[in-house]
């Protein structure tokens, strides 16, 4: 049985948690939900009020400096004091997509809807652009000085805190490449997670971890079995979750070794002093130096979101379990040093089934022949047996003195005539091929290429969604659903026409056949300045 910890706080959320982040000295956190709302926990003095941005809460950092920041979904960037409201509003294009605060040396980075870099300070002062295709990952060296960007290309580029280009490093290839991490150790070397897009010639790695130093030298490359999900600095080395639910360490000097396994792909990593914390499916485990597992919490969701004070005493923890029925939002409070104890089998049993958790009055699992045929009056056994074994037991019908020996007679007849009862034999290739066909094949969902377009003078545009090209094999198509990103419906056609601003914006079109099944398909629309 796992060692487990009790929370130190279990905080509930009134909608799914979409953003959250722990102050480096542990004394409070905040998250956002996907309504817009912002809640701030202080373990003392009472919470502060709660409030509001407008478009849904996308990414919340705590600056080194205490300045609380917020980006939204299709809003600009906020700074906030833990008490004293709004500080400044930086404006972005088409929302906020990544953000990320530096441990020390006061730099924040976004990237927005536009696929633009913004560095600023945490009194929102604008140090720096930088704009490079699709930029899709984002990571800031712990001082602050340096930040890489990564484009959906495998392009990674390195840049000053204001903006300048350090180095870039091209993608591999022919067929290109997937940036999966990014992130710079305690000593300004950036370690990048990669994979090919397609078939690799020669000696190319398919799926790799590479070491570059700030002067922009490849300093060391690993290949991997399997992708790389999340990369977390650890003293000089750094630790690799994947995709296969595996946990590599790899040393300063690039050596590898296994420090832990899940059955699950690795959803998040940081370190808490010299343990190493998992999240993966609904556990958080902490795991030592040797790889051996500390103990272990578990969320009601997903944990998707790990968050860890500067000491590693105090964890964060939010996620979401993905099912509209069952939804229960809430952010732990976890105290690494809590004393672990032994989980027991059965500790964990509904709340529904607890009025059964208790003692019983006889073992009805464990009837012996005594017992089940002992003579108890007779009622008993009368539910027990067949109008004719009941006859035969109880003699000329005076309630159960017969001989037990007559009742086992009986039944062991029974059990020989079953036994000795041919079955026949079932063919499963001719019960599949008079089944009379395969079921129900899904529809297929088409919402049309990425599209790439021009904004009018006033920054908009109307651009058509065509789900026209969608079909059925088997039948026909009765429902098309439009919906943008924050599930809101547009339309409930095979075509809608949308007026969009600049920036990046993604609909999903869901269709569904007259069997009922439904399959989705997604596109991007990018509308740009001329």
């Amino acid at each position: 049985m796992p060692m487990v910890i009790d929370p130190l706080e279990v905080l509930p959320a009134s909608t799914q948690v979409t953003a959250l982040a722990l102050a480096a000295d542990g004394s409070w956190l905040a998250w956002g939900d996907e309504q817009g709302n912002v809640s701030i926990h202080q373990r003392e003095g009472g919470d502060a009020p709660s409030f509001t941005v407008d478009g849904g809460v996308s990414h919340i950092a705590i600056s080194d400096q205490g300045m609380l920041i917020v980006g939204s979904h299709s809003g600009d960037l906020f700074g906030h004091e833990r008490l004293g409201g709004r500080r400044w509003t930086h404006s972005l294009g088409g929302g906020c997509d990544h953000l990320a605060a530096s441990a020390s040396g006061d730099l924040i980075a976004s990237i927005d809807g536009a696929r633009l870099l913004h560095l600023l300070t945490s009194e929102g002062r604008l140090l720096g652009h930088h704009q490079q295709g699709e930029l899709m990952l984002l990571a800031v060296a712990q001082d602050g000085q340096l930040v890489a960007v990564a484009d959906d290309e495998g392009n990674v580029t390195v840049l000053s805190r204001d903006g300048e280009v350090r180095f870039r490093r091209e993608q591999r290839g022919e067929s290109g490449e997937r940036v999966t991490a990014l992130e710079f150790l305690a000593d300004g070397h950036l370690c990048v997670a990669r994979e090919a897009l397609g078939v690799t010639l020669g000696d190319e790695e398919e799926i790799a971890l590479e070491w570059w130093n700030p002067l922009g030298t490849e300093i060391g490359r690993v290949e991997l079995g399997s992708r790389c999900e999340v990369l977390s600095a650890s003293g000089g080395g750094v630790d690799a979750g994947m995709f296969d639910g595996k946990v590599l360490h790899f040393a300063a000097d690039q050596s590898e070794s296994l420090r832990h396994r899940s059955a699950y792909s690795i959803s998040d990593l940081s370190s808490s002093g010299e343990d190493l914390l998992v999240a993966s499916w609904f556990q958080v485990r902490c795991i030592d130096a040797a790889g051996d597992e500390r103990w272990q919490v578990e969320h009601v969701g997903l944990t998707q979101m790990l968050r860890v004070s500067s000491d590693g005493r105090m964890i964060a923890v939010a996620g979401d379990n993905q099912n509209d029925y069952t939804r229960e939002n809430q952010v732990l409070l976890i105290d690494a040093n809590a004393t672990p104890y032994l989980q027991q089998e059965g500790e964990d049993i509904d709340a529904d089934l607890a009025a059964f958790g208790g003692e019983e009055s006889e073992d009805t699992a464990r009837i012996t022949d005594e017992t089940a045929y002992a003579d108890t009056g007779g009622a008993a056994m009368e539910t027990l047996l067949t109008e004719d074994e009941w006859k035969a037991w109880s003699g000329d019908g005076g309630g159960g003195g017969g001989d037990n020996s007559q009742l086992l007679d009986l039944l062991e007849q029974e059990m020989t005539l079953t036994d000795a009862t041919e079955v026949d034999d079932f063919d499963i290739m001719e019960g599949l091929a008079d089944s009379g066909g395969i079921g129900n094949l899904p529809p297929v969902s088409d919402a049309g290429e990425d599209q790439v377009v021009a904004a009018d003078e006033d920054g908009t545009v109307v651009v058509l969604l065509d789900g026209s090209h969608s079909y059925d094999e088997d039948g026909e198509i009765v429902k098309h659903v439009w919906r943008d990103e924050n599930n809101r419906v547009l339309g409930e056609v095979a075509q809608v026409k949308v007026k969009l601003p600049r920036g990046n914006h993604t609909f999903t079109l869901t269709v569904t056949d007259n069997d009922g099944a439904s399959t989705g398909d997604t596109i991007t629309v990018q509308v740009q300045l001329v």
